[in-house]
């Protein structure tokens, strides 16, 4: 099963149940314009229905091979299906992310709900911040949405980038990605 048909396999049973979830990461990303290598599912999921994605991945063949309060990864042993990393949303800055998610089609017949650029923004600025080995590629996935978006013609939520940098203390960096979104318009 290549990538493709695992994101629409999941996505479908994620919908078969019901359940409140959008699809962040780098899928995410390739479906707002930035295309990346990236070799897993990544996932924000209301926490209320953690157990029942929990069950649809377990059917699927997956283990949860680690959880904490805020994350559980999933991988299928043996298997070339990439890992699902599910973030859990309980707590308010997630919840709007979640309520904020557009639907985007994947394919001729599937619409998914995807974080909205800002939030996938926001997200890479959380990652930068608590892993400081990872900060220079997702400060280069961050300034890849920003160009993206302005090549579109989209407008920011500059608000909305602020408060998240703000609260991981890069405040200072709101400037840069104006003007970089100005300079690619």
């Amino acid at each position: 099963m290549d990538l493709y048909t695992s994101i629409r396999h999941m996505i479908t049973r994620l919908d078969e149940r019901g359940l409140r979830y959008a699809v962040i990461g780098g899928i995410a990303m390739a479906m707002r314009g930035v295309q990346r290598a990236t070799f897993d599912l990544d996932f924000l999921l209301m926490l209320e229905d953690m157990d029942a994605a929990r069950e649809i991945l377990t059917q699927e063949g997956f283990d949860c091979v680690f959880q904490s309060e805020n994350v559980s990864h999933f991988q299928k042993l043996g298997s070339s299906l990439p890992r699902v990393d599910v973030l859990h949303a309980f707590r308010g800055p997630s919840l709007s992310m979640l309520q904020r998610a557009e639907k985007l089609p994947l394919g001729d017949s599937c619409l998914v709900p995807v974080l909205i650029t800002e939030d996938l923004i926001g997200l890479k600025i959380q990652a930068a911040h608590n892993d400081p080995k990872r900060e220079l590629g997702d400060w280069n996935d961050i300034y890849r949405l920003v160009i993206e978006t302005a090549h579109s013609n989209q407008a920011l939520n500059w608000s909305l980038i602020a408060d998240y940098l703000e609260l991981f203390s890069y405040a200072s960096k709101l400037n840069e990605l104006k003007d970089l979104h100005e300079r690619h318009q």
